[in-house]
């Protein structure tokens, strides 16, 4: 009796063992590798680097953006990108900051999606990208981080984007790479009012209900904003007045769930995370 109760145990295991190295579990979430040293920059290639066809050749929608092209030293910055590409199930950036006169790490990558992005240095050099469970989305996918300016003015600096659409195959075939950088250049430590990003934009209150109140350091009379998902899906885009630098979007429609708010004006733009309850 012994006996045979091993041999049926060896001949389940054998079925489970087959099954998860079977074609059944090609499409598990979370599977999506984590590399460092494909944004693009000096010294590296995209994520062409990896995978098939032309970099840049794909027809996505990409946005990556500090809120502004200029910096304050020490100041800190929200950053965001974004990837809209249809039929497509997996997305994934990697992104560092460069001095542009010797192209080395500057300043300070930081989380606000701690399970969706992730920090990491591979060599002297330090990026922020997604994690295996931030990649899967369909259609598209968004990430938010922050960079640190670093403490002392050190000229003109460069964030490199390496990004990459992909379908899922487990090959390098059908994927589509891309590279995107922003340049900044440094702004006099008493235009501090002007372009500190982190405190421009304020969200009230934060979980929201059905109204928010949008508070943002602008002389405008007029500016866009834009409700995106946690996927990054735009669901909808507006243009309103502001009264002192101040609006009330209504979002009772939206589902309980988290978000982001864009709001572009006078050619810059910011972004905030909000829960709707």
């Amino acid at each position: 009796m012994k006996q045979n109760f091993i041999i049926t145990l060896i001949f389940c295991s054998a079925i489970v063992l087959v099954f998860v190295n079977g074609t059944t579990n090609t499409l598990s979430l979370c599977d999506s590798p984590v590399v460092g040293g494909h944004t693009g920059a000096p010294g590296e290639t995209g994520c062409s680097g990896c995978h098939a066809g032309t970099p840049n050749s794909g027809a996505a929608l990409i946005d990556f953006d500090l809120g502004t092209t200029t910096y304050v030293p020490g100041q800190t910055y929200t950053g965001f990108v974004r990837l809209q590409q249809a039929g497509l199930d997996k997305f994934g950036f990697s992104a560092l900051a460069l001095k542009n006169s010797d192209n080395t790490t500057s300043g300070t990558f930081g989380l606000l999606e701690t399970i969706r992005t992730r920090t990491y240095a591979d060599g002297n050099r330090n990026y922020v990208s997604h994690t295996p469970c931030g990649a899967d989305s369909l259609n598209a996918n968004s990430w938010s981080f922050t960079w640190t300016a670093p403490s002392v003015n050190e000229d003109t600096i460069t964030l490199y984007l390496g990004a990459l659409a992909a379908n899922h195959n487990h090959a390098t075939s059908g994927d589509f790479s891309y590279t995107r950088s922003i340049t900044l250049i440094p702004q006099n430590v008493n235009a501090i009012a002007e372009t500190n990003v982190q405190n421009a934009l304020s969200v009230f209150p934060n979980p929201a209900g059905n109204y928010l109140t949008i508070t943002l350091n602008t002389n405008a009379s007029v500016i866009e904003y834009s409700i995106l998902t946690i996927s990054g899906t735009e669901i909808e885009k507006k243009s309103v007045a502001v009264n002192n630098g101040q609006f009330t979007p209504d979002i009772s429609r939206l589902a309980n769930a988290t978000y982001f708010i864009r709001v572009t004006a006078g050619g810059r733009k910011f972004t905030s995370k909000f829960n709707k309850l």
